[in-house]
C-alpha cells in the first residue's frame, strides 16, 4: 500500500515538474519587453547583442544620476572659470562688482541690488590661505560642494567686527597660529562671497568696505603680496554649468583637484567605466561620450524639475500658494539617515553658495528667500503673458526688499532690452493708496511702467523674492506674500 502512494506521488510529481519545465523553457527563449526595449533571452541569458544593450542602460542610468549629484561642484566650478575668463579673476584675487549687478552678468540668481565680492582660493596648491575681512563685510566662505566652512559677519566667529579668517586644508596637521579665525574646509577649492549693504544710496561705501578685503598664504603672513582688487563693474561674465558633454569635462578638472569623500565613493565607482576617473586623464570613446551627452540632457531635466517643482515637504513656504522656500537643506547637507541629495538639488541647480544666515530665525538679521515659478492657478510663468504680484503693505525686512525675475533655462536675471530684471523697496515704486505694491511682469509696459519687469515671450521665468533683516511678522507669517497672478 505504502508503495503504490510513493509511486503515485512521484508520477504526479514528475507530471508537475515537467509541466513547469515546459512552461520555463518558453519563457526564458526569445524576446522579453522591458523599460529599456526588446531583450533576447537564450535559456534565460540574454544574447550578445543584449549584453550591450544592458550596460549602455546601466551606464546612462548612473550618469544622469551623477548629473544631479555634480550640480553643486559644477557650478562652483563654472562660476571660478567663468571669473578667470571674463573678468581675470583667479585664485587668492578679490572679484568685486563695484556696481549693481546687470542681466549682462549670467551668474546663477545673482542680483541687481547688493554689491559682491568673491574670492577663490586652491588650499591644495598653497596650504593655509588668510582671508582678511574687515569690519562691515557680511558673507560666506563655502567649500566646493557648497557646504559652509565659516561665515564672515554677525552670524561668523568675527562677531561682525572683521578678522584674520584661516582656511585649512582638508587634511592638515600643522600648527594654528595665534590671532587667526581657523576654519577648515573638506575641499581644496574654497568660495569667499561677501556683501556689504548699500546705505541711502552710497554705492562707494559699499565698495571701499570690500575693496579692503586681503587674501594670501598663511606662509606668507610675515610679507603678505598686496591683493589684487579686480573691478568687474558691468562687464559681461557668463558662469553658468555648460551644456552636453562639456559638463563633465568641468566635473572631470573639479574632481581631480579635491580628496574623495566617504559619502561620494560610490557616485565615483559609477563614473569610472565612462572614463572619468579621479587622478586619470578623461578620454572617453564615442561610446562613452554619446552616453554622457545624452544623460546631460536627461539630468539637467531631472535637477530642472526637483528644484522648480520640488516634491520635498518642506518646500511650501506660504500653504495655499505657489511660493517655496530657496533652501530647503541643511547648511551641511546631512540630515538623520542620510546625505540631502534631493535638498541641495532643489537649491544648487538655481542658486550658489549656502549660509546658515540664510536659514536662522534671527528677526532683523541675515536674509531669507522664497521662490515661484508658478502662478495662482499652478500653470508655469511664461513671458509672454502679463501677470502681477501684489506686495502687502510693510514688508518685514529692515533693512529692504526685493523681487528678482530669473530665466528658466539660464537661470541668471532676465535679459531683456529693459537691461532691468527686478524691483526693490530701494526704488522709487508707485504705491497704492494702502501703501501696498503691485509689481508688473509681462512683455509689454503697464501704466505704472516703474514697477514693470520686462519679459520674453516664449522663455518661462520665476521669480525670488528677498527679505534683507527679516524681522518677527517674516517668521510668525503674520505678514504673507500672495501668489503672483496672470492677468489674462
Amino acid at each position: 500500500m505504502l508503495a503504490k502512494r510513493l509511486l503515485s506521488a512521484y508520477l504526479v510529481s514528475t507530471v508537475i515538474v515537467g509541466t513547469a519545465c515546459a512552461e520555463d523553457t518558453a519563457t526564458l527563449n526569445g524576446p522579453i519587453d522591458t523599460r529599456m526595449g526588446r531583450i533576447e533571452l537564450q535559456g534565460g541569458y540574454p544574447d550578445a547583442q543584449s549584453v550591450g544593450k544592458i550596460y549602455d542602460e546601466i551606464d546612462f542610468q548612473r550618469a544622469s544620476q551623477a548629473y544631479i549629484w555634480a550640480t553643486p561642484i559644477v557650478s562652483m566650478e563654472a562660476l571660478r572659470l567663468g571669473n578667470k575668463r571674463d573678468w581675470g579673476v583667479d585664485y587668492n584675487d578679490v572679484g568685486l562688482v563695484d556696481g549693481y549687478t546687470t542681466p549682462a552678468v549670467g551668474a546663477l540668481t545673482g542680483n541687481n541690488t547688493t554689491i559682491y565680492a568673491g574670492i577663490f582660493t586652491d588650499l591644495g596648491r598653497d596650504g593655509p590661505v588668510v582671508i582678511d575681512s574687515p569690519i562691515g563685510v557680511y558673507g560666506v566662505i563655502d567649500d566646493f560642494w557648497q557646504r559652509p566652512v565659516v561665515e564672515v559677519g554677525p552670524f561668523g566667529p568675527d562677531k561682525g567686527k572683521g578678522g584674520k579668517f584661516l582656511l585649512l586644508p582638508p587634511a592638515y596637521t600643522g600648527p594654528v597660529p595665534a590671532g587667526y579665525l581657523p576654519a577648515r574646509s573638506k575641499t581644496n577649492q574654497t568660495f569667499f562671497i561677501g556683501r556689504s549693504f548699500v546705505k541711502d544710496g552710497d554705492i562707494k561705501t559699499a565698495v571701499d568696505t570690500l575693496a579692503r578685503l586681503k587674501v594670501y598664504p598663511l606662509s606668507k603672513a610675515d610679507n603678505p603680496p598686496e591683493t589684487r582688487i579686480l573691478k568687474a563693474g558691468s562687464k559681461p561674465m557668463d558662469s553658468i554649468p555648460p551644456s552636453g558633454f562639456d559638463y563633465w569635462k568641468l566635473l572631470s578638472g573639479a574632481l581631480d583637484k579635491e580628496p574623495v569623500e566617504e559619502r561620494d565613493r560610490f557616485f565615483h565607482a559609477m563614473l569610472k567605466p565612462l572614463g572619468l576617473e579621479k587622478g586619470k586623464p578623461f578620454a572617453p570613446d564615442d561610446r562613452q561620450r554619446k552616453l554622457l551627452a545624452d544623460a546631460a540632457q536627461v539630468g539637467f531635466l531631472m535637477a530642472q524639475i526637483t528644484s522648480m517643482a520640488p516634491r520635498l515637504a518642506n518646500a511650501p513656504s506660504y500653504p495655499g500658494t505657489h511660493w517655496e522656500w530657496v533652501l530647503t537643506l541643511k547648511p551641511d547637507q546631512e540630515a538623520a539617515g542620510y546625505t540631502e541629495l534631493d535638498e541641495r538639488t532643489d537649491y544648487t541647480f538655481e542658486a550658489i553658495t549656502v549660509a546658515d544666515g540664510m536659514i536662522k530665525k534671527i528677526p532683523g538679521a541675515g536674509s531669507q528667500y522664497m521662490s515661484a515659478a508658478k502662478d495662482k492657478e499652478g500653470e508655469w510663468l511664461e513671458g509672454g503673458k502679463a501677470y502681477t504680484l501684489h506686495v502687502p503693505a510693510d514688508v518685514p525686512a529692515k533693512e529692504f526688499w526685493a523681487v528678482t525675475v530669473y530665466d528658466a533655462m539660464t537661470r541668471s536675471m532676465i535679459k531683456t532690452d529693459a537691461m532691468k530684471a527686478g524691483v526693490s523697496s530701494h526704488d522709487k515704486l508707485v504705491p497704492n493708496p494702502d501703501g501696498s505694491i503691485d509689481v508688473h511682469f509681462g512683455p509689454e509696459s503697464p501704466e505704472k511702467d516703474t514697477n514693470w519687469v520686462k519679459t520674453l515671450p516664449g522663455r518661462g521665468w520665476f521669480a525670488y523674492f528677498r527679505w534683507y533683516g527679516p524681522t518677527e511678522k517674516f517668521f510668525d507669517k503674520s505678514w504673507s506674500l500672495p501668489d503672483i497672478e496672470s492677468q489674462l
